[in-house]
This record gives C-alpha cells, sequence and structure tokens, in this order.
C-alpha cells in the first residue's frame, strides 16, 4: 500500500467507523465500497490501496470485529490502522500506540483513556 493510499485508508476508517459495531457482510461491503469510491474520488487509485491490503472488506470487518476484543494473528494492517489512528488522535507516538493497543487490547474507549493518561504522565 502506497503511503498515500495508506494514509488516506486510516483516515478513512478513522472518521467512518467509531461509533459503528457490525457483523452484517452486506453493511461492511458496502462500507468497502464507499471507502473505495471516495478514494477516486480524492484521485487515488485502487491499486495503491491493494498493494498490501489483499482485502479491504476483510480490514474493515476485521477492524469491527476486534473492537472490543484483542486482534488475531495476521492482523498487521488493522493494527497499523488502529495504532495510527490512536497516535494521530491524542498525540502519542506511533510506538507507544502500538504498545497500547498490545497491553490493552482494541477496546477504542480504553485506548483513548490509557493514551491520554500515558500523555498527562509526560510520556
Amino acid at each position: 500500500m502506497s503511503r498515500r493510499g495508506l494514509d488516506f485508508f486510516d483516515k478513512w476508517m478513522a472518521e467512518h467507523l467509531p461509533n459503528l459495531l457490525t457483523d452484517d457482510r452486506v453493511a461492511v461491503a458496502d462500507l468497502a465500497d464507499e471507502m473505495m469510491k471516495a478514494a477516486g474520488r480524492e484521485g487515488i487509485a485502487a491499486s495503491e490501496i491493494d498493494e498490501e491490503v489483499d482485502s479491504v472488506f476483510e480490514v474493515i470487518f476485521e477492524a469491527l470485529q476486534h473492537r472490543e476484543g484483542s486482534l488475531g494473528e495476521g492482523d498487521q494492517a488493522v493494527f497499523e490502522l488502529l495504532a495510527g489512528r490512536l497516535a494521530r488522535e491524542t498525540g502519542i507516538t506511533q510506538e507507544q500506540a502500538g504498545e497500547l493497543i498490545e497491553t490493552t487490547g482494541t477496546d477504542w474507549s480504553s485506548l483513548l483513556r490509557e493514551a491520554h493518561f500515558l500523555k498527562e504522565q509526560g510520556g
């Protein structure tokens, strides 16, 4: 995935998935289509997103499935997207965000709370 493609995908997920919980595959397919259309409107080719992500659908589906738990093996793309979002939204480093995900899990509320606490502690 190109850096531009990864950044767009990460930002799109952060803006469109925060309060959404579903295991409806049709709804997830619609989200994947919506994301690809939005990328096209921004001049980002599907190939820029598909280079490293085998399936946009699967990444979105996994992100929605693992909101309140931990990531399974092989979910590196979801891990990177989540860590990037956490770092951007809270001002901690990407490395710190990754460590929080590994220790706290993927529950967004818990991650935000821990990241803000970490930031307040200076570090």
